[in-house]
């Protein structure tokens, strides 16, 4: 042992980068030797006696790179490195295996079962610590390159959806301003001023208004994921923002038949703008796509909490819904002949708006008695009660 310590003493440290190393050998030598001539200031070795113990320190604490040995009692490394790649939560950990097998069956059933790569006994442990370096290298090189591969995926889908509802949101408000204006121009019902033109230009106004939302929150949901966007706090009624929000939605779908109960002098610190906006894509939402507006509830929980919940009157949604519609630009049904519009963006802005704010965005099914989506922001954000500071 003190000759391992003078030999590691004479060298330069290979690992020169902070490494979590796990080392799985049913030889109580090796795995000495292997925390003196692995050691490094920034690397942390720990050991295994077999793949049990192994499979143990794996599913506690995360490592950076595993080495095991083939044959083990209770586990052997095969078995033990089949169940790293089944999990979802290891399946990217490098492994090498280890092992005084050096025929070529054992070395292609390991790379089969997924080891990163494979080295026989004796040792050579300068040797091994540069592979250990490279194996480590090269794994996190080719997770980056598959995290820019699915990025770069997942942009392309996006900009496609993007268009494809943009092509299709916009135009019918564009077609409305252009062809009511047309019809206003060419005074195609008789002179300007015969009655029938106030409500060309109401519907004019409110293809406008419809097309401004759209772009409005296009660009909002654009500066908040940026970041580009901070958050404007001050102290507001609660219920003031939802009041508003709720006669917003009235105003442009007509009366909601839901009722509204808020708590009475709750005072939330936070951007009213982006609060009250969000509150109204949750009300809307319901509106329009959940049947109905059921309920909409303003009220403190039991650890102190704000929670503004909205339930509408719909058959509530699967978990893969549920997934789907937090999805920016996502559409139930993406056709031309879809009943509801919009870029699908009102439950994505909401939940951004939550996060900023230091919340949650919370959607239950409701088991077939409508869903409920609810805003929960901390117990910080709530400033004092109206009655109290009047007190």
């Amino acid at each position: 042992m003190s000759e391992a310590h003078t030999a590691a003493g004479r060298w330069s440290f290979v690992l020169d980068e902070p490494l979590r190393v796990l080392v799985v050998d049913d030889d109580p030598i090796l795995r000495e030797f292997a925390c003196v001539y692995l050691s490094a200031p920034h690397v942390t070795i720990d050991t295994a006696a077999d793949g049990e113990e192994g499979w143990a320190r794996l599913a506690a604490g995360a490592y950076d790179i595993a080495l095991i040995d083939i044959e083990m009692p209770r586990l052997d490394g095969y078995e033990l490195l089949a169940r790293i790649r089944s999990d979802a939560r290891l399946g990217d950990l490098p492994v090498i295996m280890v092992t005084g097998r050096e025929d070529a069956v054992s070395i292609d059933r390991a790379f089969d079962v997924g080891a990163n790569s494979f080295t026989v006994k004796p040792v050579n442990w300068r040797q091994l610590s540069h592979h250990v370096r490279y194996v480590v290298r090269a794994a996190r090189h080719e997770r980056e390159a598959r995290h820019a591969r699915d990025e770069a995926v997942n942009v392309s889908r996006m900009k496609s959806e993007i268009l494809t509802l943009m092509r299709h949101e916009f135009r019918t408000p564009l077609n409305a301003i252009i062809g009511f204006s047309n019809m206003i121009e060419t005074q195609a019902i008789g002179p300007v001023g015969t009655s029938g033109y106030v409500e060309h230009a109401r519907f004019v106004r409110t293809a406008g208004e419809g097309l401004l939302g759209l772009f409005s929150d296009l660009m909002l949901y654009a500066a908040l994921s940026s970041q580009e966007r901070d958050l404007r706090e001050d102290d507001y009624a609660l219920g003031t923002i939802t009041r508003r929000a709720v006669a917003e939605v009235e105003k442009k779908h007509g009366p909601l038949h839901g009722l509204c109960d808020c708590e009475a002098g709750l005072q939330v610190i936070a951007d009213r703008d982006l609060l009250e906006r969000a509150i109204f894509h949750l009300v809307s939402n319901a509106a329009v796509h959940g049947g109905g507006l059921a309920a909409v509830s303003v009220a403190t929980s039991a650890d102190g909490s704000l929670v503004i919940a909205v339930r509408d009157r719909g058959p509530g949604l699967t978990d893969e819904q549920v997934a789907a519609c937090l999805e920016p630009f996502h559409q139930q049904s993406a056709g031309l002949a879809r009943q509801a519009g919009g870029l699908g963006l009102g439950l994505p802005l909401a939940k951004r708006v939550a996060e900023l704010h230091g919340g949650s965005l919370v959607i239950e099914s409701g088991g077939g008695a409508g869903g409920l989506v609810s805003i929960r922001l901390p117990a910080s954000r709530l400033l004092r009660r109206a009655a109290e500071a009047a007190a």
